[in-house]
C-alpha cells in the first residue's frame, strides 16, 4: 500500500487504535512516527519520535525485530498477538495487524499497525501469523472485482 492512498479523515474512528512507524534495515530500525491515543494509554506514555530501543530490550526488541523483519522483508501483512502489560495493571491480551506500506510503491518503508487491547482476556504466549501467499492473492482478485 501506498502511504499516499492513506487518508487518516477516512477513518477517524480507527485512528487511537494505529501506529505509524519508519522502518529500514530489513525491519530493524523502526522509528514512530504516530501513535494513537488508545495505544499511548496502554503504554502509559506517547512514544511519538522514539525508536524501539527506547522501549524494549532483550527478547522483546528480538521478537519485535523478527515481526518487523517478515512485514519488511516478505512485504506481508502479519497479525499477531500475545501478552501485554497495561501501565500500572495486570496483563491482558493484545492483537496486532502490521501492514506493509511504502512512500514510493517500492520498498517497504513503513508499517501501519493497528492493535486493541481485550481487557476480558489474560494474554497468552506470542502469536505471530504472516498473511500466506495465496491468501494474498484471494484479496487482490475480490479487490479487483469490486474495483471492476
Amino acid at each position: 500500500m501506498l502511504r499516499a492512498d492513506l487518508d487518516p479523515t477516512s477513518i477517524p474512528s480507527l485512528l487511537r487504535n494505529l501506529v505509524l512507524a519508519d522502518v529500514g534495515d530489513g525491519g530493524r530500525s523502526i522509528g514512530y512516527r504516530l501513535v494513537g491515543t488508545e495505544v499511548v494509554a496502554a503504554h502509559g506514555l506517547d512514544y511519538t519520535g522514539m525508536t524501539v530501543e527506547d522501549l524494549v530490550s532483550g527478547e522483546s526488541l528480538d521478537y519485535t525485530h523478527r515481526l518487523y523483519g517478515i512485514v519488511v522483508g516478505q512485504s506481508v501483512p502479519v497479525y499477531s498477538e500475545g501478552r501485554f502489560r497495561w501501565e500500572k495493571r495486570e496483563y491482558r491480551l493484545t492483537r496486532r495487524l502490521h501492514l506493509p506500506m511504502s512512500r514510493d510503491g517500492d520498498a517497504v518503508d513503513m508499517v501501519l499497525l493497528g492493535q486493541v487491547f481485550d481487557l476480558e482476556h489474560a494474554g497468552e504466549e506470542e502469536r505471530l501469523q504472516p498473511a500466506q501467499p495465496d491468501e494474498l492473492d484471494a484479496d487482490l482478485a475480490t479487490l479487483r472485482d469490486a474495483c471492476a
